[in-house]
């Protein structure tokens, strides 16, 4: 070993998370599980799972911090916003999508099965769900669908405090066209 190795304090705490393992939370109608928090990685970033069944998903919004999402099973299909318009990029298993810092983004599962992917955050990202999730044990029964109004609402209302911004929801006349 190099002698200036030797100078260096070794520190304990490499550990696995194993499948089903991590810390879990359920915010709207879907349940995460950090795989990796903030003090983990000295602050660095924090990576979640998130199973997505069909017709699960997040809506469109921007934060001035960039995400990187990894598909483990299934299609995701993402939202992006392309001249003003919106506009769907599908990924599949082993697809990366990236988000650049205020990208309008959002994201389904729009077929009849099940997906699951990994995602980047942030502290400030975490901080969000940290404030805005309720825990969960993994055995729980998963969140109602669609999710409590009162909890969506306290939600979004948490957001700002985090540079996070949700676009409001399509009108009736833009979902029919």
């Amino acid at each position: 070993m190099h002698p200036l190795a030797l100078q260096i304090p070794p520190t304990e705490g490499v550990r696995k998370v194993g499948p089903g393992q991590g810390e879990h939370f359920d915010i709207a109608d879907s349940r995460f599980t950090w795989k990796a928090k903030a003090a983990d990685t000295g602050y660095a970033f924090a990576i979640y799972e998130l199973p997505l069944d069909p017709g699960k998903g997040v809506p469109l919004h921007a934060h001035p911090y960039a995400e990187v999402f990894y598909i483990l099973d299934g299609r995701v299909d993402f939202m992006r916003l392309a001249d003003g318009q919106q506009e769907w990029v599908s990924c599949e298993r082993g697809d990366t999508l990236i988000v650049p810092p205020n990208a309008f983004h959002g994201f389904a599962n729009r077929t009849n099965q099940p997906a699951r992917l990994l995602s980047t955050a942030n502290q400030l990202h975490q901080a969000f769900f940290d404030e805005a999730a309720r825990p969960a044990v993994a055995t729980d029964p998963l969140p109602a669908s669609p999710p409590d109004m009162g909890e969506l609402q306290r939600a979004l209302g948490l957001a700002p405090k985090y540079n996070m911004f949700f676009a409001p929801p399509p009108s009736v006349e833009e979902v029919d066209n």
